[in-house]
């Protein structure tokens, strides 16, 4: 199995990023899951099947774990009874998250551009990833993105103790520029993708990515991407009932 690492800052879409390269053909085809607020609204989607919870278990062991269950229950794999268990049996490649600490950073409430060097190197010898791909922003998509992140932190400030206000600040004065000009610190084989130019559907970042995977571009990536895009779209119009 190539695995392919996504590691992001929390509010840059890495999961949906982590849900649409297993969408590709050689990798494991998560189903689309829709998460919502307290409220019931959209608020940002799963892709469960691609988390390691590296706190609680090996990696080799996260990836036993959906073997057994599709073997389990090989009918329910394209219902939601089953929504971890990957639809393509015949996968050769998986991209994958770890949780919590999406981006190996020694703060996880306050950004501060340190990476946490134990927990990186953790994760690189247990998940020995083909490439490291990181999700940066840049003026593509920026006023959704921000919206629909405030939206989240309002949603979780509670257990995070930070005034939603203050997520602009520290996201477009230290975390964006920061994960742009220092990625190759995770390694030789880390990559940035412009999140925003991905869910705007620009060609030619696209292409990059399917270049870095090794894959060939989707023919129905505009359709699949849609819904996602939708839901940023309307946090971004203060609309909440999609």
């Amino acid at each position: 199995m190539k695995n392919h690492l996504v590691l992001y800052q929390a509010g840059l879409a890495g999961t949906f990023l982590v849900w649409l390269i297993n969408q590709h053909k050689n990798f494991s085809q998560y189903p689309f899951q829709w998460k919502y607020t307290k409220r019931g609204h959209k608020l940002d989607l799963g892709c469960n099947g691609a988390d390691w919870y590296h706190e609680d278990m090996t990696f080799a062991e996260s990836r036993k774990e959906w073997e057994i269950e599709y073997n389990l229950y090989p009918m329910d794999r394209d219902t939601e009874l089953q929504p971890k268990v990957p639809k393509n049996k015949d996968r050769t490649k998986d991209a994958i998250k770890i949780i919590p600490n999406h981006c190996c950073q020694e703060e996880l409430a306050h950004f501060n551009g340190t990476i946490d060097k134990v927990l990186l190197e953790k994760v690189m010898s247990e998940v020995n990833p083909k490439s490291i791909i990181i999700p940066i922003a840049s003026t593509y998509f920026k006023d959704e993105l921000l919206d629909r992140w405030v939206a989240y932190r309002t949603e979780h400030e509670k257990s995070h103790h930070v005034e939603p206000d203050s997520w602009e600040q520290l996201w477009y004065e230290d975390t964006f520029p920061w994960l742009k000009e220092n990625a190759w610190r995770y390694g030789d084989n880390a990559h940035t993708i412009d999140i925003g130019k991905i869910v705007m559907n620009v060609e030619s970042e696209y292409i990059k990515l399917c270049e870095i995977i090794d894959e060939e571009p989707l023919e129905n990536i505009k359709e699949i991407i849609s819904p996602f895009r939708s839901m940023m779209e309307n946090w971004s119009r203060g609309i909440s009932t999609v």
